[in-house]
């Protein structure tokens, strides 16, 4: 995924954006910030309107922004409604003050670190976190 910045232009009854290549995977991940799926750096950017003013960066230089966005959030909700669907938080809590030996304790923990998988992988998935 690469991460591009870039303003929105309103003028003459034409609104000018990022130009994305039909059957390209993309997310804007907000208002000025979009994960874009291709290879090919310098011909994307050559395709953006100049008013635009993209620019590609780093994941690193969005980390941050991308883990405050609205797709980040919403994923982390859906990892806590998958443990809540199984787990009342009453029941979370008296799991958490018996011995991390404990049977249950044990599935409990098991299915938590299996609901947080699924979401680092969507995250993955959606450019919002590194395979790393």
């Amino acid at each position: 995924m690469k991460y591009y910045k870039f303003k929105t232009i309103s003028k003459d009854f034409t609104t000018l954006g990022l130009e994305v290549p039909h059957g390209v995977v993309s997310y804007q991940y907000t208002e000025d910030l979009a994960g874009v799926d291709t290879e090919d750096s310098a011909a994307f950017l050559e395709a953006q309107h100049p008013e635009c003013e993209v620019i590609e960066l780093t994941y690193e230089e969005v980390e941050s922004e991308l883990q405050g966005c609205r797709m980040f959030q919403d994923i982390n909700k859906i990892v806590q409604n998958l443990i809540a669907d199984r787990y009342a938080i009453t029941d979370e809590i008296k799991l958490l003050k018996v011995s991390t030996d404990h049977p249950e304790r044990v599935a409990y923990q098991q299915y938590v670190d299996a609901c947080r998988r699924v979401g680092t992988n969507m995250k993955i998935e959606k450019g919002l976190k590194s395979e790393q």
